[in-house]
């Protein structure tokens, strides 16, 4: 399998709700074949993690956005992150779209973002 189509594969694991059955039909490999692939991306991705996943903490700067900005600085001047959800339309096959209907019968998908201030 190229490298291209593991990262393919193991997006597709993440990003999707489908199961690892489902993921061996669509890119017509075995199950054996698509659960050792994405191992091994993991393990890349795991690799990377300390040099660009960065977890702020109460000693770290803050952005300059932030920090130059009086209508932004009191509000935000003890804070380290923020997490917010929000709903966003969704492109699910009909037969899946039941699970990301809302109560508003609108077919949407939660996400749930983190960033920091650094």
């Amino acid at each position: 399998m190229l490298a291209a189509e593991q990262l393919a594969v193991f997006t597709r694991v993440i990003a999707q709700t489908d199961s690892y059955r489902g993921v061996c039909e669509f890119f017509q490999y075995s199950l054996e074949t698509v659960s050792q692939n994405f191992r091994q991306v993991l393990q890349g991705v795991l690799t990377l993690r300390d040099d660009f996943i960065i977890l702020p903490n109460a000693s770290s700067p803050y952005h300059h956005h932030i920090r130059n900005n009086s209508h932004f600085y009191p509000y935000f001047k003890d804070m380290i992150g923020a997490i917010d959800g929000t709903h966003v339309p969704a492109m699910v096959p009909v037969c899946k779209q039941n699970r990301y209907r809302n109560r508003k019968d609108f077919v949407l998908q939660n996400v749930m973002t983190a960033v920091s201030f650094v």
